[in-house]
């Protein structure tokens, strides 16, 4: 019985992630007009954040909505803008992730057209462009024919209804088509190709849905709460091993460092606090705001974190680099040695004023904090919703366990992935590599200013 609950509920879940807002423009041509049937399909949060415009009934809310969209589209024929209006408007709820709707709103345009003879025609939808999310244009002719068209003729999602499983990683976002119009028929359009999912991605979004289901259930028994609270864990571990957050540089920093275990507990400890802080904040300035676009306080989460792990980076490059290395490992297999204090180099490779002579790169404690608080920083969509659902039920104190468990699966990947390569560093095979022993801490500190840096440009990209 539960099983066929969590399955009617995956189903009714959100497939491009519960931040997007979806839009679909398929257009048609007839020899005297154009027709465009305009759709917006909004998941679960961006629905949450306009229940304050959408309150009343539904059909006021869509004429005043289809009315802005119609003033926002855009058509031309040749040089010549088309005048649009709307034909009639509609808005419905849908049952969406973890308790929360998702929302569907559908406008018909038509706008006078005139096919005697070829003319060329272009559109573009800009309403609520600053959303993320899918975007999709079809144009198809009725008793005319459609040549270069850089759309196609048939929706590649059904129209919003049913998005092709190998396209949600990298969603179809076009905002504008261009065609040629004249009478007669047939014609196609072109063809969309949009990179597909990777596995990983692919099974994390499963999770998230198993998890969605667990915390909207209608009765949250003992047994499903932790049930949920153990798929919370498990998704915030996978989540940390999704590729673009800076997990394995982290680890490979916290495996070079002196302080090994206890750093990566300080790390992981961090982590878990500041991802759940985060989402807590965003979960209620989202709930009570609907100014905020959620998709751009996370990509400028993400500018701030991807720059905190390349300033750190930074700063262990310098470290690594203003001490001279000496290339006569210790017992641990690290040679950074110091400079003796009357002018030559310490004849052991060991820091004079340690009294050993570790190639651990060793800023203070604030390095440590700073990179759990960049790993931490940019808050998980998946949490965010079930915090929200939780919200919406009436179990608060739920949803932040199961964010707080969410938080601790982080880093808990961290703490292994840290571990793990403490443990590759000491194999034989790894040990015998004794010309790079003195270039470990500079090669370390230079990949995590370059990931800090990928981490910011690739945030900043998703802003512009």
């Amino acid at each position: 019985m539960i099983g066929v609950v969590a399955a009617a509920v995956i189903l009714a879940a959100h497939p491009l992630g519960n931040l997007s807002v979806n839009h679909y423009d398929g257009l048609r041509v007839f020899l005297d007009r154009i027709e465009d049937t305009a759709i917006i399909d909004s998941a679960e949060i961006p629905t949450l954040q306009q229940r304050q415009n959408t309150s009343g009934p539904p059909d006021a809310y869509a004429a005043r909505a289809c009315g802005e969209l119609a003033d926002a589209v855009r058509g031309q024929v040749g040089e010549r803008p088309l005048a649009w209006r709307v034909t009639s408007a509609s808005f419905a709820y849908r049952p969406g992730a973890a308790g929360l709707p998702t929302s569907r709103l559908t406008c018909r345009l038509t706008a006078p057209l005139r096919v005697e003879r070829p003319l060329t025609l272009t559109f573009a939808n800009p309403y609520r462009g600053e959303a993320v999310g899918w975007r999709e244009i079809t144009a198809a002719g009725s008793g005319v024919r459609l040549s270069a068209s850089s759309v196609p003729a048939r929706s590649m999602s059904g129209e919003l209804h049913a998005y092709p499983a190998d396209l949600l990683s990298s969603p179809l976002d076009v905002r504008q088509a261009r065609f040629t119009v004249e009478p007669g028929s047939g014609g196609l359009g072109t063809s969309a190709r949009v990179p597909g999912a990777d596995v990983l991605t692919r099974y994390t979004g499963l999770l998230a849905d198993r998890l969605n289901s667990l915390v909207g259930a209608d009765r949250l028994t003992v047994p499903l709460g932790l049930l949920a609270l153990l798929v919370s864990l498990v998704l915030g571990a996978a989540h940390a091993a999704l590729p673009g957050h800076g997990k394995t540089v982290m680890a490979a920093y916290l495996a070079g460092r002196d302080g090994g275990l206890r750093d990566a507990l300080a790390v992981a400890a961090t982590v878990t606090l500041t991802h759940t802080a985060g989402v807590i904040v965003l979960g209620v300035l989202l709930s009570v705001s609907a100014s905020i676009a959620g998709a751009a306080v996370l990509g400028w989460l993400g500018v701030i974190s991807g720059l905190l792990i390349a300033a750190i980076g930074a700063a262990l490059l310098r470290s690594a680099t203003v001490r001279p290395a000496s290339h006569h490992g210790d017992a641990d297999g690290h040679a950074v040695g110091k400079a003796h204090e009357h002018g030559h180099a310490h004849g052991h490779g060991r820091a004079h004023e340690h009294g050993h002579g570790h190639g651990h790169f060793a800023p203070s404690g604030r390095g440590v904090v700073g990179l759990g608080i960049a790993g931490g920083l940019v808050p998980s969509p998946s949490a965010l919703v079930v915090l929200l659902g939780a919200m919406a039920l009436g179990r608060t104190a739920f949803g932040i366990v199961t964010v707080v468990c969410y938080g601790l699966g982080m880093a808990l990947t961290l703490l292994a992935a840290a571990l793990t390569v403490r443990r590759l560093a000491g194999l034989t095979l790894t040990n015998r590599l004794t010309r790079l022993r003195p270039y470990t801490a500079t090669i370390t500190a230079a990949l995590v200013l370059l990931v800090g840096t990928g981490i910011a440009v690739r945030a900043l990209a998703s802003l512009v």
